[in-house]
């Protein structure tokens, strides 16, 4: 009994040894702990605190507005509601969206529009759902958000075109920011210029986002607003643009595809550049669903194709402006004398074809550029030989980019004897050693590999009209010139070309003279009519345009600047498969003439409203 007690008490003596060794061995490292969250960590944990009662939130900046050259609105902010997500703080994704898209009516391919920006998105970034909402749609929403964490409802602000298509390819459109944009440092709710203006002045228009500190309880939802940096609008942008000149010219092209340019012939401001048909920018603010991108896409008419600046076409008769100054300058022995036209050149055992097949009889430079006349230009362009039309080409700017703010452009092509006689010709399996003189001839009536863009064109024209300066065309009103290069080239030999020009307009036997003789201000032009097809000689002056199938038919041009005297506008027009420039082309040049020319005034040195 006695042996039991002492056993007992030795247990007892070892737990109470072990608990006296023990405890205070706990109680030091638990002082330990305290003393690191209290003293060595306490900054960190604090600030973690804060940072689960805090939410730092980006308040987007409004984007600054693009109107045209008479303050009238082109892309403009409109008050609305927008529905956005922070997809960290949802507790049950599938269920808070098909939620959503009841209540908003979405359909099935924006719901997984949505579902694709949300996977991509960063899952503490606010993801934007809908936009341009009216409080009717957003008010059952708005009653439902305390049993929806992570979705808001926020009053804003959502872009709008006013003209939609009639300025798309100018102004541009805006689309959400992409994985690459948030790379750059956009959120994903913000909107990111792809095209036009909205593109080409981004970080202008963009503005300065700021923030916004929020108190937020135990699910995330906003409790107050603890501090505010506020948001820096963008610039608003005045463009040359006269959105009343656009329209005129679209509304002359009718249903027609086809550009207009017009630009200012001292600045190189651009009153007007169309494209037709153009495309609803509007369709692009909350996400553009593939049906609709699809459809564009698969347009025969391509209405995403800015024609203006993108697509290049042989520019046909307009380019025998360059054929003749290069004859003038080269001191060609045509350029100052007169040939005979029977209405073909013979070429070996080939015959090159004029348009007038009964022929011109004895004809001129200046009567050449007034009826058109292909034999004339067949033989000058022979004389000159293929590099010095060449030269001439790049001179007056054909062959580069223009330098317009605005992408992507083309820069067209000019032929050239060197190296294997066809730098256009990409495949090196075509290329050829051997230059053969009719395709010199061709091109000196502005057909065979030879292209430019109507914008091109519109340059061209005022470089005529200014004394040889090649602009750098500009979006922006009151933008100052800048010349890209001046061509060398005499008055004496411009005002020749000029007054051919004119008569083109003027002269009863001018190609354009029906559709703008009675234009309310003197203009001088060229016509141009562009062969698509490659037809039998014989053949081209017994068939007509109207029997061929549309995407058969000639190119129409039009390109010239007004007034006549003292110029101040150039323009350019084309009709894709529009037919015979006097007749397609230059009717819509007088419908411009007569906009500006209804509001313009053109005493003064300058074009002014």
């Amino acid at each position: 009994m006695r042996n039991k007690q002492l056993e007992q008490r030795s247990r007892f003596d070892l737990r109470m040894l072990f608990f006296y060794a023990v405890v205070p061995l706990f109680m030091g490292l638990l002082v330990l702990q305290v003393l690191k969250l209290q003293w060595f960590e306490h900054e960190h944990y604090v600030l973690q605190a804060e940072q689960n009662r805090l939410n730092i939130v980006p308040t987007l900046p409004v984007r600054g507005e693009i109107t045209d050259v008479l303050g009238r609105g082109l892309a403009i902010n409109r008050i609305a509601y927008h529905v956005q997500l922070i997809p960290e703080r949802v507790v049950n994704m599938d269920e808070t969206l098909h939620a959503l898209a009841t209540m908003l009516q979405w359909s099935d391919g924006k719901l997984a529009h949505v579902q694709r920006r949300i996977e991509h998105t960063r899952p503490d970034r606010p993801v934007l759902l809908d936009d341009k909402l009216q409080w009717e749609q957003v008010s059952p929403l708005a009653a439902r958000l305390h049993h929806l964490p992570g979705v808001d409802v926020e009053s804003g602000r959502y872009r709008e075109y006013p003209y939609g298509g009639l300025a798309s390819h100018m102004v541009g459109y805006l689309s959400l920011a992409r994985k690459d944009d948030l790379d750059a440092g956009y959120f994903p709710s913000e909107f990111v210029g792809r095209t036009g203006a909205e593109k080409a002045f981004e970080q202008v228009l963009h503005g300065r986002p700021g923030y916004q500190q929020e108190e937020v309880d135990a699910v995330g939802r906003r409790v107050a607003v603890l501090k505010r940096s506020p948001s820096k609008m963008g610039q608003t942008l005045q463009l040359a643009l006269d959105i009343d000149v656009q329209k005129a010219a679209s509304q002359a092209l009718g249903d027609r595809t086809g550009a207009v340019v017009v630009m200012d012939v001292h600045s190189g401001g651009i009153i007007a550049l169309l494209s037709q048909p153009g495309y609803d920018t509007n369709r692009f603010i909350t996400g553009l669903e593939s049906d609709q991108w699809q459809a564009w896409l698969n347009d025969p008419e391509k209405p995403l194709l800015n024609r203006a600046m993108q697509a290049a076409y042989p520019p046909a008769s307009t380019f025998k402006l360059v054929t003749g100054l290069a004859g003038l300058e080269q001191g060609a022995r045509l350029a100052g004398g007169s040939t005979i036209c029977p209405g073909y050149v013979e070429l070996a055992d080939r015959k090159l074809r004029c348009w007038k097949h009964t022929g011109h009889g004895t004809i001129s430079l200046h009567r050449a550029l007034v009826e058109s006349c292909d034999v004339y230009f067949y033989q000058l362009g022979d004389q000159l030989g293929m590099a010095a039309i060449s030269d001439a080409a790049q001179a007056w700017g054909f062959g580069e980019k223009t330098g317009i703010a605005l992408s992507p452009e083309s820069r067209g092509s000019v032929p050239s004897q060197s190296p294997y006689m066809m730098s256009a010709v990409k495949n090196s399996a075509s290329k050829r050693k051997k230059w053969f003189r009719g395709e010199t001839m061709i091109t000196a009536i502005g057909q065979g590999t030879l292209t430019a863009t109507p914008l091109q064109v519109a340059r061209l024209a005022a470089a005529i009209a200014n004394g040889g300066q090649v602009l750098r065309p500009q979006l922006l009103a009151n933008a100052q010139a800048e010349v890209m290069h001046r061509v060398d080239v005499s008055e004496e030999h411009l005002n020749i070309i000029r007054k051919g020009m004119r008569s083109v307009v003027s002269d009863p036997h001018g190609t354009a003279h029906r559709a703008l003789a009675d234009a309310p201000w003197q203009m001088a032009g060229k016509t141009g009519t562009a062969q698509v097809i490659k037809m039998a000689q014989d053949k081209k002056n017994i068939i007509s345009q109207d029997q061929l199938d549309k995407e058969h038919r000639d190119h129409a041009w039009f390109m010239g600047y007004a007034p006549y005297v003292n110029p101040k506008i150039a323009i350019a027009v084309f009709v894709e498969h529009g037919g015979h420039g006097g007749s397609a082309a230059a009717p819509v040049a007088a419908a411009v003439i007569r906009a500006m020319a209804s509001k313009y005034d053109v005493v003064d040195a300058t074009v002014k409203p």
